[in-house]
């Protein structure tokens, strides 16, 4: 990584500066859409000395990504960004990199209208298929209550999956 000729340290010494998540997000943010896609991450975390494979930078953007469309905005970089151990949780064991892979898969399969997002409708089918091969017993409005974190009547990736790591007797 070369160092930025822009900057200069009386500028970081009085504070002039966005802070670093800006500025690293707009360095990678090569096409100024205010997003970072999953090859522009790769970079980014190579660049900062995390190698992910391919699978685990996919997997990484459907980690970050918040809002489901694919790519990583400023605010869910800025949140990836805030936490301590940023990268650590990046890195996945191979059963888990494997588990994470077919949860993609499973969600992807019933998200039909592929916005990374599951209304009631979508969410009924996975719920059913949920039900017969024995993963809940719990109903479908009781699934939703415990699925949908942030209340918007949808479930995300991110939710789907923080509800799936719980055990099977909270599921």
């Amino acid at each position: 990584m070369q160092a930025d000729p822009k900057l200069n340290l009386s500028k970081v010494e009085n504070g002039q500066l966005p802070p670093l998540s800006r500025r690293i997000f707009d360095k990678y943010d090569k096409d100024q859409s205010g997003n970072i896609d999953a090859k522009d991450f790769g970079s980014l975390c190579y660049d900062l000395g995390y190698f992910l494979s391919p699978q685990e930078v996919q997997v990484a953007v459907n980690m970050i990504d918040q809002n489901g469309d694919g790519k990583i905005n400023l605010k869910e970089f800025t949140h990836f960004w805030a936490t301590d151990a940023r990268f650590d949780k990046l890195r996945l064991s191979d059963k888990e990199l494997e588990w994470m892979y077919a949860a993609v898969r499973y969600f992807r399969f019933f998200d039909k209208d592929s916005n990374g997002l599951m209304d009631r409708n979508e969410f009924a089918k996975v719920h059913a298929d949920l039900v017969k091969n024995g993963q809940t017993s719990r109903t479908l409005d009781q699934v939703l209550g415990d699925i949908d974190t942030s209340g918007d009547g949808q479930v995300s990736f991110n939710e789907y999956v923080q509800w799936w790591k719980k055990p099977r007797a909270q599921r």
